[in-house]
């Protein structure tokens, strides 16, 4: 029966695609108004975690570079400098990025950003709507609901913060649009730019919707194809179109690809072994021990021997892998907190998924072919999640650092469009059917039950039990008594299964609309009222620094304390620190070596307010001070203040470049155990001095105790400890001073517990109330006390908890003034002065008193060239990461050009096929036309 042509949404002619994309669009915003977060409140903001760090910071040096016309391959505002592009392909590619060139004001950039997410949402629901319509030919609320469960699902929710996976994660729909366009009627436009679109944006979760189409593209085959010849010519279309959407994106992937080279990712190796996720680490080690077993056992010969081994390890290891897939199935349900960081994969998409779902399953209308190939995808995504060998493939081979599972999205997809296809046969459902999905939906609840939590049991029975009372007003008939009534029982059996449909989505609207609650309240705000910290007083410090500076061409700058761990990016200037996941692990192990917080599987190295040896190789000029965080000292001296905000200029500076003795490119920066003995060598190769400028404090000048409750078990002279602690207590090192001058602290302590620094039990106003210092430890580093001299008490505090065990190695140090100066005036009688300075060319002048090595702060990753004298240079690595480079005697004029390789043939790949793209298209058109 059709329905009435009278209605009123009939008459209204709604578009239930534009309401795809504000349900879950105005979803979000209301739970930022009600959050009150950016842009809707001024103290917080949903930055979250790197998102904080890494992610916004990123996208204002983006947006500034834009607006400024600053390179977009080199950036020095990240790190010591890096490759801008693979930067931009990970975290900055989104093509709404490029719309932030029209915020005029830097104030209003965090809310345009916090806006995207809602935003990147609501196109995840517009092109959900767009693939079911075009593929079930419908367009009415159901098709809004169902993409709304999509843009809303728990990956979405719980992964938000990610904003850059947002993109590609919204046009997977299109995607698969795409592929059945140009598989079922040959047009492959859609397709074409959609995958485009996918990995350009993103090229690590494009790599997802690459296999994943792969995938589909079997599927497809398995229920559609007809003959080996049409399978052949898909093949060839889909393998044409996909080389073509994938090399257009060259222009970022290539250079993407070679900055990976670089980082600590591209040491990951595949797993040798069998390994799981999730399930108890002991059934894995079961395996592996019966299969090593099994090979001794057929090594001598012994195969009965050896078949029992290895029947032991298929037994153990099918336990472990149906125990594993069960864990992760039972997060499809509901009023779970979703994986932002750590956990289980984030699965759910609405309890009336599964349950559809499993109606899915039971329609005789569907094919069984179309059944298997479901059951396939989702088992197989199941199966990833468990195993440790797919999950590396997944990932783009290697293991990612928290936030797992990052595929999982593509299980919701495969669900809702199951869910929807059953939605659809709504009124063919039958009582058998009805039960069979309640009791498996049921199955599915109790894979992830916890007794002791009544608001999940809550949740998901009540959800179940709706779902059903809609489902059984769908599959209620009566017979009508007598014929002359069948007009009112078709009438009356059409009301009942409107009404039920209506019922149907109005639950799923519901469940969407608590599944927002549930993450609005488990999701942690944070705090912005001081992002960036002291906004006002450190923009005016950063300007008349720049002001300052204004006929230097370059120099670097940094906070004696950082906010986060980009702030160069967010504060826009010249820095050190940084984390991301391009980061140049050489460059992480040079910063190690000299004494900073940097650790090469983190991707990231930060400054502390350092020692002026390691200074003197960092090009550093300018501390900018935002909290009274450094006591007067002898290396940096006060230029100017800003309410709390001072800008310190370091008395000891050389510049980008400065000529070093040949030593220098021999020190091996991997052998560095203390950093401050690493640098008393690294400053007599540099500079040819004899004597050593760090003094270290040990021996009867040290004392190691342990408070009330902690147990010292070892202590040596040299400042390693062991300890056992009972209670809540604190390990001191009090070192008393007999020398004048600088001194610093090098920290490694284990568990990585908060530390604080008191000179003299006397607690400086310019300094936290704990003492000099008072903070969480979280790498090892080196940390300045400041002037000292003789009869100062120096005490290093750090904190145990009750039960812990712990050690710790410190060592500490006094600067030699005296040998210090000696050196750092013969390194600063031959430097580099710049001429020219661009983001990818430098060059200056440079008058050498003798043969050496110009060593430079330019950290190399494949890309520097380096002209001398209009000759090409030999480059020299310092400490397989910086710069450097032979010369003679005299004057020579020096450039270094940044050439990327990568990028030279990515661009024009991407022209090739997008020349390709454009006549075909042309061609096609044409002879349609």
């Amino acid at each position: 029966m059709k329905l009435p042509q009278n209605s009123l949404l009939k008459r209204i002619n709604i578009d239930y695609r534009v309401l795809a994309f504000l349900l879950p669009f105005l979803g979000m915003v209301i739970t930022m108004i009600c959050r009150q977060t950016a842009p809707f409140g001024s103290k917080y903001s949903m930055l979250y975690s790197d998102m904080y760090h890494q992610y916004y910071p990123f996208f204002f040096s983006f947006r500034n570079a834009l607006r400024n016309g600053e390179s977009l391959l080199y950036s020095w505002k990240v790190g010591m400098g890096m490759d801008y592009l693979g930067l931009i392909a990970y975290y900055l590619a989104s093509p709404l990025n490029l719309l932030s060139i029209f915020i005029p004001f830097d104030s209003w950039v965090l809310g345009y950003f916090s806006m995207l997410m809602p935003i990147k949402l609501g196109l995840a629901g517009l092109f959900f709507a767009i693939f079911l319509s075009r593929t079930f030919q419908k367009n009415d609320l159901s098709v809004a609901v169902f993409s709304s469960c999509y843009a809303l699902c728990a990956w979405a929710l719980g992964y938000h913060w990610n904003i850059m996976w947002l993109d590609t994660f919204a046009l997977l729909p299109l995607v698969m649009l795409g592929m059945l366009a140009l598989l079922q009627e040959r047009k492959f436009v859609l397709y074409t730019v959609s995958l485009f679109l996918s990995v350009f944006a993103n090229y690590y979760i494009g790599f997802f919707t690459c296999i994943f189409t792969l995938l589909a593209f079997i599927c497809y085959q398995i229920c559609k194809c007809k003959s080996i010849k049409r399978l052949m010519t898909d093949l060839l279309l889909m393998a044409l179109f996909s080389a073509l959407a994938i090399g257009m994106t060259s222009i970022l992937t290539l250079p993407a690809y070679s900055a990976l080279q670089t980082t600590q990712s591209s040491v990951n190796s595949y797993p040798e072994t069998f390994a799981l996720n999730i399930v108890d680490s002991d059934l894995t080690l079961k395996v592996n021990a019966a299969l090593e077993a099994a090979k001794e056992a057929k090594a001598a010969g012994n195969n009965g021997s050896a078949f029992s081994h290895n029947w032991d390890a298929f037994r153990y290891g099918f336990i472990a892998i149906v125990t594993g897939m069960g864990q992760a199935a039972g997060n499809m349900n509901g009023a779970l907190v979703p994986t932002f960081k750590e956990g289980l994969p984030n699965l759910y998409c609405g309890v009336g998924a599964i349950f559809l779902a499993f109606l899915f399953l039971t329609c005789r209308q569907i094919k069984l072919r179309d059944k298997l190939c479901s059951v396939f995808l989702l088992l197989f995504f199941l199966l990833s999640f468990l195993s440790r060998k797919l999950d590396y493939i997944w990932h783009g081979f290697h293991f990612p650092n928290m936030i797992p599972y990052r595929f999982s999205f593509l299980f919701s997809f495969v669900l809702l469009v199951m869910a929807y296809r059953a939605y659809l046969l709504r009124h063919r459902f039958r009582w058998w059917q009805v039960a069979a999905g309640g009791v498996l939906s049921v199955g599915i609840m109790l894979l992830a039950g916890d007794p002791a939590d009544p608001a999940y049991w809550i949740y998901n029975a009540v959800f179940l039990l709706l779902y059903l009372t809609a489902a059984v007003l769908l599959v209620l008939r009566k017979a009508p008594a007598e014929r002359k009534d069948r007009k009112t029982y078709l009438d009356e059996l059409y009301f009942r299964r409107r009404m039920a449909g209506w019922l149907f989505i109005g639950i799923m609207m519901l469940e969407m609309a608590l599944n927002l609650v549930n993450f609005s309240t488990a999701f942690p705000s944070t705090g912005i009222s001081n992002y960036p910290m002291e906004t006002d007083h450190a923009a005016s410090v950063i300007r008349y620094m720049k002001q300052r500076e204004d006929d230097n061409l370059f120099y670097r700058a940094e906070v004696t304390r950082s906010q986060t761990l980009n702030d160069g990016a967010l504060n826009d200037y010249n820095g050190i620190s940084t984390f991301t996941s391009s980061a140049n692990v050489k460059v992480t192990n040079f910063m190690k070596a000299l004494g900073y917080g940097a650790k090469d599987t983190y991707n990231r190295y930060r400054f502390e307010e350092s020692s002026p040896v390691s200074n003197l190789f960092l090009n550093l000029k300018y501390m900018i001070d935002r909290d009274n965080y450094v006591a007067p000292n002898s290396y940096f001296d006060v230029k100017n203040k800003f309410g709390n905000v001072a800008l310190l200029e370091n008395n000891a500076y050389l510049p980008l470049g400065f000529l070093a003795e040949s030593e220098l490119a021999e020190v091996d920066f991997s052998s560095s155990t203390s950093p401050l003995m690493f640098q008393n060598d690294l400053l007599k190769a540099a500079s040819g001095t004899k004597q050593d400028a760090w003094r270290l404090i040990n021996g009867s000048k040290l004392s190691i105790e342990g408070s009330e409750g902690v147990e010292m078990t070892r202590t040596t002279t040299t400042g390693y400890c062991k300890y056992e602690a009972s209670e809540k207590g604190q390990v001191v090192y009090t070192y008393n001073v007999n020398q004048s001058g600088f001194m610093c602290i090098s920290l490694h302590i284990y568990p990585q517990n908060k530390y604080n620094i008191v000179v003299n039990d006397v607690v400086q106003e310019t300094h936290s109330s704990e003492g000099t210092y008072g903070r969480a430890f979280s790498l090892p580093l080196t940390v300045a006390v400041g002037d000292v001299k003789p009869g100062d008490v120096v005490q290093l505090r750090f904190y145990c908890n009750a039960g812990e065990s712990g050690s710790a190695q410190i060592y500490a140090g006094v600067l030699n003034e005296t040998v210090f100066r000696e050196a750092y005036d013969k390194l600063a009688a031959s430097t580099l002065e710049l001429t020219a300075f661009e983001d990818t060319y430098i060059e200056g002048t440079i008058h050498c008193n003798r043969d050496g090595l110009m060593y430079t702060s330019i950290p190399q990753d494949g890309n520097w060239v380096a002209i001398v004298d209009g000759k090409p240079a030999e480059i020299v690595l310092v400490g397989d990461a910086m710069i450097g480079i032979p010369l003679t005697q005299g004057e020579h004029t020096v450039s270094f050009t940044y050439r990327n390789e990568a990028f030279s043939l990515g661009w024009k790949i991407s022209l090739g096929c997008l020349a390709l793209f454009l006549g075909l298209y042309w061609y096609f058109y044409r002879k349609k036309k």
